[in-house]
C-alpha cells in the first residue's frame, strides 16, 4: 500500500481527505483479502511426518519442508500488510470521530458507511434513508472541514481551526 504526498499541514499521507478516505476505503477491501488468505490458505501446517533432520534423503519431504518456509515468509508478509493497513484504517477511524465531535453523526456516518463500511449509495439509501446528493453534500462538508484543519493535527488531536 503507497500513500503519497502530504496534507497542507505537515501531513505525511495523502494530498487531501478526499484522497486519503479513497485508499482508506480500498485498504478495507484489501484487508479483507488480506484476512481471508491468512484464515484460509496459510495456517501453519506441516505434513505429518516431516522433519528437516531425517537421516535419509526424501525429495518429497524435502520439497514439503520448502514449500512450508516458502509458506512461512508469505504468512510473514501478509501479517505485516494486515498490521499496516489495520493501522491506516485506525487512523481514519480517529479522523470519522474527530469528524462526528465537530460537525456531528449525520457527517462521520456518511463517512463511515461509504469508506469503513464499504457501502453503496443504494444501500445507504436503503438502509439509512440518506439519498445520495444529500450524502455527498455531507460528505464534501466533512473532507472540506477535514481539509481546513489537516489529517495530521487531527490524528494528533488538535481539532481548532
Amino acid at each position: 500500500m503507497t500513500q503519497g504526498g502530504g496534507d497542507s499541514q505537515g501531513g505525511t499521507l495523502t494530498n487531501d481527505a478526499r484522497t486519503r478516505f479513497e485508499e482508506v476505503r480500498r485498504s478495507v477491501e484489501r484487508l479483507h483479502d488480506v484476512q481471508l488468505m491468512i484464515m484460509c490458505g496459510c495456517e501453519d501446517w506441516r505434513p505429518p511426518g516431516v522433519s528437516s533432520r531425517k537421516s535419509t534423503p526424501d525429495p518429497t519431504a524435502s520439497a514439503a519442508i520448502r514449500h512450508v518456509d516458502e509458506l512461512e515468509g508469505k504468512l510473514a508478509a501478509l501479517r505485516a500488510e494486515e498490521e499496516e493497513l489495520t493501522d491506516f484504517i485506525g487512523e481514519a477511524l480517529v479522523i470519522v470521530r474527530a469528524v462526528r465531535d465537530a460537525l456531528g453523526g449525520k457527517y462521520a456516518d456518511l463517512l463511515e458507511w461509504r469508506y469503513i463500511d464499504c457501502m453503496s449509495w443504494s444501500k445507504i439509501e436503503e438502509d439509512h434513508g440518506v439519498v445520495r446528493r444529500t450524502g455527498n453534500r455531507r460528505i464534501d462538508v466533512a473532507f472540506d472541514w477535514i481539509d481546513s484543519i489537516g489529517i495530521t493535527r487531527i490524528i494528533a488531536g488538535d481539532l481548532e481551526i
